[in-house]
């Protein structure tokens, strides 16, 4: 098994995970970068290009390949500004120096751009792209890309995926422990975001609304099947995926702790997992700071969010149901998800109260632009 794995920077992650019974690479990006990332990272890293080069060979000593994450979604345009572009252009020859041995990207231009001019880098192509048809992968490896890490809003649409490896002969990823909604509707401004707030030419200096993770977070509190509904793979499942000839095996996030990323790469590592298995999915959390501007008079008990019990050895067979489903066409008229969550997860149904009650109050906040202090607008009518 081939396993990609987020680094927080921590140096206590490279030894276990070069000890772990699979391939495995590393992944990360410092907190800012030209580019940017369409991902949240660790907070409180302070690392300097020098320290960074540093854990990178210390990594590659321990025999894991290294992968930058250069996957924002859009500059702002500004490769095409001249100043600019050769900005860019030196912050890849320092990654190209540093020793990493690929990158992974969501513009196409930098696909061609790194192709052409920086050979030596692997490129992969970010989850953000949104690769979900033969037509789109098809596309893509024409570009020029090694890699496709597929969106992971397909993962389980099983036919398609042996469609996608039987038409194109670069490697394929899966994104194996995401909690994002299925199709979620705020999934493209999250990305674009987060982008923009970790690239260092951005005058916002990384300040950014948690919009996007708050109504993310709500959605999912509100109704336990949408903890069903998100693609992740149960590690037992991994043998059905290599079956169909995925390459590799992607886990996230970047802003984990430690222990949390390590579990989550021995599971899957193991091809089993006994337990909660919300304990190795990647759970993005709104930031404290944010809630407490928006709602001051929320109580830190409620800030960080109510955890889930997603009884894993309950799920057996839980894939199964997915060799025929039409889920995007046929997701209205099913109820398999919410059967599945009504034996399968539990939760304390006053802590989520408490918490929603918090977020709702959070997100009236920023619809009513209260938060900026702007003062209450009367209802308008228009004939």
């Amino acid at each position: 098994m081939r396993l990609l794995v987020p680094t927080n920077w921590d140096p206590d992650l490279i030894m276990p995970l070069s000890r772990l019974s699979a391939d495995v690479e590393m992944y990360g990006v410092l907190p800012n970068s030209m580019i940017g990332s369409g991902g949240s990272g660790p907070d409180g890293v302070h690392m300097l290009e020098e320290q960074a080069e540093e854990y990178i060979q210390q990594a590659r000593a321990a025999g894991l390949a290294f992968d930058y994450v250069l996957n924002s979604p859009s500059m702002g345009n500004m490769e095409w500004e001249e100043n600019t572009h050769h900005e860019l252009l030196e912050h890849l020859e320092w990654i190209d120096s540093a020793g990493v041995d690929s990158v992974t990207v969501t513009i196409p231009y930098l696909v061609e751009l790194i192709k052409k001019q920086f050979p030596r880098l692997k490129v992969r192509l970010s989850t953000i792209a949104h690769v979900n048809s033969v037509s789109r992968a098809k596309l893509y490896e024409g570009l020029g890309v090694d890699s496709i890490t597929l969106d992971v809003n397909v993962n389980r649409d099983l036919a398609l995926l042996r469609a996608i490896r039987g038409a194109v002969s670069c490697e394929l990823t899966v994104l194996v422990n995401n909690l994002c909604l299925y199709q979620c509707p705020y999934e493209y401004y999250h990305h674009d975001s987060l982008g923009h707030a970790s690239q260092s030419c951005n005058g916002l200096e990384g300040r950014y609304a948690d919009y996007c993770v708050l109504r993310c977070t709500l959605d999912r509190l509100s109704a336990p099947a949408q903890a069903i509904k998100c693609r992740w793979v149960r590690p037992e499942d991994v043998r059905t995926y290599e079956t169909i000839g995925i390459d590799m095996f992607k886990t996230s996030s970047r802003a984990m702790s430690t222990e949390r990323i390590l579990k989550g790469a021995q599971a899957y590592a193991s091809r089993h997992y006994e337990g909660n298995l919300y304990d190795i999915l990647n759970v993005v959390v709104p930031k404290t700071g944010f809630i407490s501007a928006a709602v001051p008079s929320a109580r830190n008990s409620v800030i960080a969010p109510p955890g889930l019990y997603i009884d894993n050895q309950a799920l057996a067979g839980f894939l199964d149901f997915f060799e025929k489903q039409n889920c995007p066409a046929g997701c209205h008229h099913c109820d398999y998800c919410d059967e599945v969550a009504s034996r399968v997860v539990q939760c304390n149904r006053d802590e989520v109260s408490e918490y929603t009650a918090v977020v709702t109050a959070a997100l009236e906040s920023l619809s009513s632009s209260r938060i900026f202090g702007a003062k209450p607008r009367p209802g308008r009518h228009v004939r």
